[in-house]
């Protein structure tokens, strides 16, 4: 899944406090020509307004709210990309660890000086003790936004900036780029991009109807944290014949790490307030008007994805909007192609890496 809630959340927005930035944990490792970081970090999040559901009150102010982000540097920067800083924005649910592959792979086919990975908040691989609230696209969209203007803050004069966005990421990512205004933000990529509601899928209808039944997600949440403590074999099995079955390992783990109550109802909660939010189509979506016209907006489409349907890809191209389909490659890529290495590569080197070009260009 990559929103106002039906009956809680209402004109929530997010202030995290720069002087607050907290990291938490983080670990660095070799990758070839790239040294890449991997870190938690935490920031405070003030709610505005009461939500009965997300378990805050008006004025809440949530200390230690945690993310994840991973970072990937050039050891020596190329000619090409020297100036450019890439970020990268998750979809639904917005773990780091998932891109990883990808993001090795787009600074490799840029010579970028940084590609930069940001996590959501809530949607985290490392278990987050004693906490229960989750947080809305709104929330998510704010979050975001000030991780990348923070970071632009550190930049070098002359850098160009282009966010990558992903699923419901490139939705986020537009919102930065309104926010942060192009002379910071010079392009933005959506791929397989959830812009709008997909009416014509009856898979998406049903996902809406699920993201509303608060119990049952709860219930599953529960019963898979109970399968982790006492049946852990159980767990597995099912994991690997219901959900990671077409993953590569690594993702799998990933998975099987994240996968538990906290985090379920991070994303099932916040697809909520995507369906929530996203009634306007692409063609009259304010954030997809404003990057069309200077033509700072290009996205990329797969095949049979009900996320990113082939007519709200036309529909963008009837605006102008720079649009192109992956087809012609040995790989299968899908709308979560980062859980397999092969197709993350294919993606990034060949159909993301020269739009990255042409943006900072």
């Amino acid at each position: 899944m990559s929103t106002p809630l039906a009956r809680a959340t209402t004109a929530m927005r997010p202030r995290p406090s720069r002087a607050r930035v907290a990291r938490t944990a983080s670990a660095s490792a070799s990758r070839g020509a790239f040294d890449v970081e991997r870190a938690r970090e935490s920031v405070e999040v003030s709610r505005a307004s009461s939500s009965r559901e997300t378990g805050t009150s008006s004025g809440t102010t949530l200390a230690g709210c945690e993310y994840e982000v991973i970072r990937v540097r050039a050891r020596e920067e190329g000619e090409r990309g020297k100036k450019t800083r890439v970020f990268v924005v998750p979809g639904n649910p917005g773990v780091p660890a998932f891109y990883e592959t990808f993001a090795l792979a787009l600074g490799e086919a840029t010579a970028a000086s940084s590609v930069e990975v940001v996590g959501y908040l809530g949607h985290t691989v490392e278990d987050r003790p004693n906490r229960e609230e989750w947080f809305t696209l709104d929330e998510q969209k704010e979050h975001v936004r000030e991780y990348i203007a923070r970071r632009l803050a550190e930049s070098r004069d002359g850098e160009k900036c282009v966010v990558v966005g992903h699923s419901i990421g490139a939705h986020i990512a537009l919102h930065a780029r309104r926010e942060l205004g192009r002379e910071k933000v010079h392009g933005v990529i959506g791929l397989m991009p959830f812009l709008h509601v997909n009416t014509r899928s009856a898979l998406q209808k049903s996902l809406n109807f699920v993201t509303r039944l608060s119990l049952v997600t709860h219930a599953l949440g529960k019963l898979l944290d109970g399968l982790r403590a006492f049946a852990p074999t159980a767990r597995v099995f099912l994991l690997r014949n219901a959900v990671t079955k077409s993953m590569d390992t690594t993702a799998a783990e990933i998975t099987s790490a994240w996968l538990r109550w906290q985090s379920l109802i991070n994303m099932v909660f916040m697809g909520r307030t995507e369906f929530d939010a996203l009634t306007v189509p692409v063609t009259e979506c304010p954030l997809v008007a404003d990057a069309a016209l200077p033509s700072d907006f290009a996205a990329v489409y797969a095949r049979d994805d009900h996320w990113a349907p082939l007519h709200q890809r036309d529909a963008l191209a009837s605006i102008d909007v720079d649009v192109t389909t992956i087809d012609g490659v040995d790989v299968d890529v899908k709308h979560d192609f980062v859980v397999n290495d092969a197709s993350s590569r294919v993606v990034a080197s060949s159909w993301c890496a020269p739009i990255v070009a042409r943006l900072a260009a």
